[in-house]
């Protein structure tokens, strides 16, 4: 999957490039020679890849392995003859996590605002899962997080650990993100109302972004949530610069992307449940 933020280590510094800026940067043929990941504790290394055929985008070195609990993970292939059958399975994410996904996106956009979010160094990588190119024997099982009503598993069913939610900023999405359950942010800049249909426009930069709540939130919602949206729409209309979190499925709909939302705990305004964030609005 590509990769569109990276950090430059220096000696003594470190910065966030992206592939929007890195072109421009003052120090590019050394910032482009000492880029790697952006997740906490994950030491892999990557490059740059201009604008060519495909859009610009950065790529893990060869034999740079990311940590396992890191978002751009992925196991490499033991032999080219070799194909591994993996099978997927859903599994549906608890209250309780989905709370800690969207937490943790407060925590680090605080840590950013107050310049404490510099990667560490971590060499203590967890030992990936080592597959013997002569036993025949493949993995099996590939579980994804999903927040839609119809996962193959329950939280925690047969003591299998949730599975990682991956953020993606909105600059990060791609094709290979539809279908699949992610975190994102964004800036509430209109809210769309009607009978059974919410639509959350978001921005952030020049990126815009589309969120959804359909039928089957407002049939399993408080009847309340159709108030809210309301006085939120009121609020945005006044001021554009309410912080939206949210998990769920991204889509794509009518060239642009945009995420599903289906249960009230799935999302944040300004860090908060909307109930919350309303209260404290109009305190």
């Amino acid at each position: 999957m590509p990769i569109y933020e990276s950090i430059y280590k220096s000696e003594d510094h470190e910065e966030l490039v992206t592939v929007s800026n890195i072109e421009q940067h003052e120090n590019f043929i050394d910032v482009k020679n000492n880029l790697y990941c952006t997740y906490p504790g994950c030491t892999a290394r990557l490059s740059y890849v201009p604008k060519g055929k495909v859009r610009a985008h950065f790529k893990t070195w060869p034999k740079n392995d990311h940590i396992q609990d890191c978002i751009d993970y992925f196991e490499r292939v033991v032999t080219a003859n070799k194909q591994k059958s993996v099978a997927t399975s859903t599994m549906a994410l608890s209250d309780k996590h989905v709370k800690n996904v969207l937490d943790n996106l407060k925590k680090k956009r605080r840590e950013q605002e107050s310049g404490a979010d510099k990667p560490k160094s971590n060499n203590n990588k967890r030992p990936r899962p080592k597959v013997n190119p002569d036993s025949g024997e493949n993995p099996t099982l590939n579980i994804v997080p999903t927040t839609g009503p119809d996962a193959d598993l329950a939280s925690g069913e047969s003591n299998i650990k949730e599975p990682s939610v991956r953020n993606r900023s909105l600059i990060n999405l791609t094709d290979d993100d539809v279908g699949w359950t992610r975190s994102v942010e964004g800036y509430i800049q209109n809210v769309e109302t009607n009978d059974k249909r919410v639509v959350l426009e978001l921005r952030d930069g020049d990126y815009n972004f589309r969120v959804y709540f359909e039928e089957f939130f407002f049939d399993n919602a408080p009847v309340n949530f159709r108030g809210y949206f309301e006085d939120l729409k009121l609020l945005v209309h006044n001021h554009k610069d309410y912080l939206f979190s949210g998990v769920g499925l991204i889509e794509r709909r009518k060239e642009q992307y945009g995420m599903l939302i289906n249960r009230g705990n799935e999302f944040y305004v300004d860090y908060q449940y909307i109930a919350v964030f309303l209260h404290n609005a109009s305190a």
